[in-house]
């Protein structure tokens, strides 16, 4: 018997944790994050076996339980196998870890393409893949797939809501009050001056009337030729975008959720307990239930008559200024100002698959794989594996922001996932898949930011 106590205080055992991305390419380093048992013995070396013949032979000693990182940059592309190895303050060694496989590409950017200043807002598609864009100088981009510029079109004050692209048309709102209708040549058809300024893409009805709301708290329909219909007064300001749910109804968040007839005749109105604010704007699925997140830190769903059909917490309860989103499983994810990205899957409570650097304002968009993209405020896109794990991470903006909007990424039809910068610029990066299928996969429902709810078939 002590003997074998003998051999079992002697024996240490490997880092059971090693957190890494799953691809990376030759232009970046890999961050590899070991955290140790806990009941090793203080301070811990580790020795790093990076998969490619090259290896960190044992660290300098670490006197801490917490997570230790390091960084390895590959240089041919490739599938490599890291494994770490931890000795304790005795100098006993583990066995190596399990291998963590890793995915070298040649390049995660397909192309950047650069502006003349910051860019909020999220990127728009059309049906042969041009993308369009606004920055704060008021000037529109339409690039093509490939990232060539084909046109610019100048706005009078800065675009910070992202386009909505319907049956040809571009509909571009901006700061001066304006809604700009241009083709996708460029050309200007009509605008209409609303008074206020315009922070959200419109939603467009199968007729072609648009909704969309201004920062005085104003829902305003618009007809195809630019004509306003109608329009009523929140109780508040309205930063998110209205939803045409199936049944036809507008659906807009401010200090309430409203829902009017596509006339303009309010059915009804909810407020949380406390009268908190409602940021994002609301989503509804393929039977008419509604979601949307508040500042008092829940995610609300009303049934069609909006009365509460439940809510749940976020962690920390912090507030939530993303739409929430669906992948093809009924996953639901969001964002927290507490740096969250959070799921809630069918029948569960909200958990936390990943805290990231900073405040996470822009909505998450989800591929037909599973992978969740998301651009939080420190200025990383992430991308995670619908398990968790990091799929890959991108800086693609480094500057200070002051404004409560960033750029929502947009999944193309090809896998092509696109971001704008407040550094400036428009990002596009090689994705896994096409976006979900689901009823709302991405910010505003789809690349074309119609928000329109489609019921897709079987669903």
């Amino acid at each position: 018997m002590s003997s074998l106590s003998l051999i079992l205080i002697l024996t240490v055992l490997p880092p059971d944790s090693l957190v890494c991305p799953m691809r990376v390419d030759t232009t970046q380093e890999l961050e590899l994050a070991v955290l140790p048992p806990e009941d090793v013995s203080l301070p811990v070396q580790y020795r790093i076996d990076w998969g490619d013949g090259e290896t960190l032979d044992w660290t300098e000693p670490v006197n801490s339980r917490t997570e230790v990182y390091r960084y390895h940059r590959y240089r041919q592309p490739g599938i490599y196998r890291v494994r770490v190895m931890l000795r304790d303050r005795l100098g006993i060694a583990s066995d190596w870890s399990r291998q963590i496989p890793v995915e070298v590409v040649p390049s995660l950017l397909k192309w950047f393409a650069p502006t003349l200043e910051p860019v909020v807002g999220a990127p728009a598609l059309d049906e042969n893949g041009n993308v369009y864009i606004g920055d704060e100088s008021g000037t529109v981009y339409s690039f093509n797939s490939a990232g060539e510029l084909r046109w610019t079109f100048q706005a009078r004050q800065p675009v910070y809501a992202g386009a909505t692209v319907e049956q040809g048309l571009v509909y571009v709102p901006a700061l001066d009050s304006c809604l700009y209708c241009l083709d996708t040549l460029g050309r200007l058809k009509w605008s209409v001056p609303l008074g206020d300024e315009l922070w959200a893409p419109p939603a467009v009805g199968q007729d072609r009337n648009l909704y969309l709301t201004t920062d005085k708290g104003r829902l305003v329909s618009v007809d195809p030729k630019g004509r306003i219909r109608w329009q009523v007064q929140l109780g508040d300001e309205a930063a998110g975008a209205p939803t045409i749910g199936p049944d036809g109804n507008i659906y807009v968040s401010a200090d309430s959720i409203y829902c009017f007839t596509p006339k303009g005749k309010r059915r009804w109105a909810f407020g949380t307990p406390d009268n908190a604010y409602f940021f994002a704007g609301p989503v509804v699925d393929g039977q008419g239930l509604v979601y949307c997140g508040s500042f008092d830190g829940y995610v609300y769903c009303l049934g069609r008559d909006g009365r509460m059909s439940w809510r749940a917490p976020v962690p920390d309860e912090d507030e939530i200024r993303t739409e929430v989103v669906f992948d093809s499983e009924g996953r639901m994810y969001l964002g927290t100002d507490g740096y969250y990205l959070c799921v809630k899957e069918p029948g569960k409570t909200i958990r936390v698959v990943y805290e990231t650097g900073d405040g996470i304002c822009a909505t998450p968009a989800v591929s037909a794989q599973g992978t969740v993209y998301l651009l939080s405020d420190d200025g990383v896109l992430y991308a995670f594996t619908r398990e968790g794990r990091i799929f890959f991470t991108a800086e693609v903006a480094g500057g200070d922001k002051e404004l409560y909007y960033s750029s929502s990424p947009a999944i193309g039809q090809d896998g092509t996932v696109y971001v704008g910068s407040w550094d400036g610029g428009l990002y596009a990066f090689y994705g896994d898949a096409p976006p979900a299928n689901s009823t709302w996969p991405q910010y505003r429902g789809d690349a074309r930011h119609r928000g329109r709810v489609t019921v897709r078939k079987g669903r």
